[in-house]
């Protein structure tokens, strides 16, 4: 066997070692050589240091989204909660307030309940379902005001209604229809609220007859029904007859509590309608709200000014709540461990403040107050 030319021989055989490569010889490849485990370990602990460089990065990012997400949460309910509870205040007291009323009397299936003739009226939570801790920081908020379309229109009563009566003369007819409500309304009387059972009809001497009987309608008294009608007769000219349309409707606001695995108490705002002193279905309109305080905002006719308190006013009737005040506190739906929430929460801090106490694991969350005043214009019209 030929062995290769030496024009292409890559070793001196003499000396067992590279030789140089010859004009136009191409260069012999070299030899591999791995890396050495000082550098693996440099190599590492670069990759090391740049993973937890990301991971803290994606975790203060990933806080941060968290926080601002639960944030825009309680935001958008405190203005939800905020818009639906000035809505109705701004029709309280609509077709009521003109009304002389001590109090309203309706039939119901309990038998007589009574209505209060305050367009709005503030209680506290009592609700043996809610936490105590809960119950002070929750006021229940009931706004009334007529169903009918023609505001307080009425007239006169025509005839001394006799005690019981099926009957009521009336002067004019503004609109009665079959069906509708209407209330008797004397002053030092207590009003009542019948249902017609008949469109009203003219009558010869010039006045209208509005049927009201007991078999059409169970609002409609029978005559065995004890503090309904007043002991005395409504009196001719000096009673009036107001058009209901629908009745008496409320908007009630209330604090819900719903079941937590912490200490927090999770809570939300709830909208129940009533008509005629039946509820109606409850339904969540904004989570987490955790307090809803309101004050009322009482006219004082000799400084000309309002003043406002958690009580109803002695001898105060419904032209003479000139306003309500509403606070409520929504709180963040998302814990976060690294935040200390404040202990107290002052709603209307600069007059006759309302303190929200918290403690616990509520101090993990972060919260957002709100607070209104709304006019309740209604009175406002019909103060003389």
């Amino acid at each position: 066997m030929s062995s290769a030319p030496a024009s292409i021989r890559t070793t001196d055989p003499a000396r067992g070692m590279l030789a140089r490569p010859r004009v136009g010889q191409p260069a012999p490849w070299p030899r591999a050589r791995g890396i050495s485990l000082i550098e693996l370990m440099i190599g590492m602990t670069i990759g090391l240091i740049a993973l937890l460089v990301m991971m803290q990065t994606f975790s203060a990012s990933n806080a941060h989204k968290s926080n601002t997400v639960s944030g825009a949460d309680a935001t958008t309910a405190g203005h939800i909660a905020m818009t639906l509870i000035e809505r109705e205040l701004l029709n309280a007291g609509a077709g009521l307030t003109a009304t002389p009323c001590e109090e309203i009397r309706v039939l119901g299936s309990g038998g007589v309940n009574t209505i209060s003739n305050l367009p709005v009226t503030i209680e506290q939570d009592t609700d043996a379902d809610t936490p105590t801790a809960l119950r002070s920081r929750s006021d229940r908020i009931t706004i009334r005001y007529s169903g009918s379309s023609f505001g307080s229109a009425s007239t006169p009563v025509g005839m001394e209604m006799p005690n019981p009566s099926v009957n009521t003369r009336g002067k004019l007819d503004i609109g009665f229809r079959n069906g509708d409500f209407i209330m008797l309304q004397e002053e030092g009387k207590p009003c009542v609220i019948l249902q017609l059972t008949d469109d009203p009809k003219v009558l010869g001497n010039g006045t209208w007859q509005f049927k009201h009987q007991s078999s059409g309608s169970t609002y409609n008294p029978t005559g065995k029904e004890k503090n309904f009608l007043p002991d005395s007769k409504y009196s001719e000219n000096l009673a009036r007859i107001v058009h209901m349309g629908s009745g008496i409707l409320e908007s009630r606001f209330d604090l819900n509590y719903r079941s937590s695995s912490g200490s927090a108490p999770n809570s939300d705002l709830q909208l129940t309608p009533i008509r005629l002193a039946t509820a109606g279905t409850t339904n969540a309109i904004a989570r987490n709200v955790v307090a809803l305080r309101a004050q009322y905002g009482w006219w004082d006719s000799t400084t000309k000014t309002v003043s406002f308190s958690s009580t109803v006013k002695a001898g105060a009737g419904p032209t003479d709540l000139a306003a309500v005040r509403v606070g409520i506190v929504v709180r963040a739906s998302q814990r976060d461990p690294s935040y200390t929430a404040p202990t107290d929460i002052k709603l209307f801090e600069y007059d006759n403040p309302i303190t929200i106490s918290l403690s616990g694991d509520e101090l993990r969350y972060r919260y957002r107050s709100y607070e209104t005043v709304v006019p309740l214009r209604n009175t406002l019209w019909n103060r003389n």
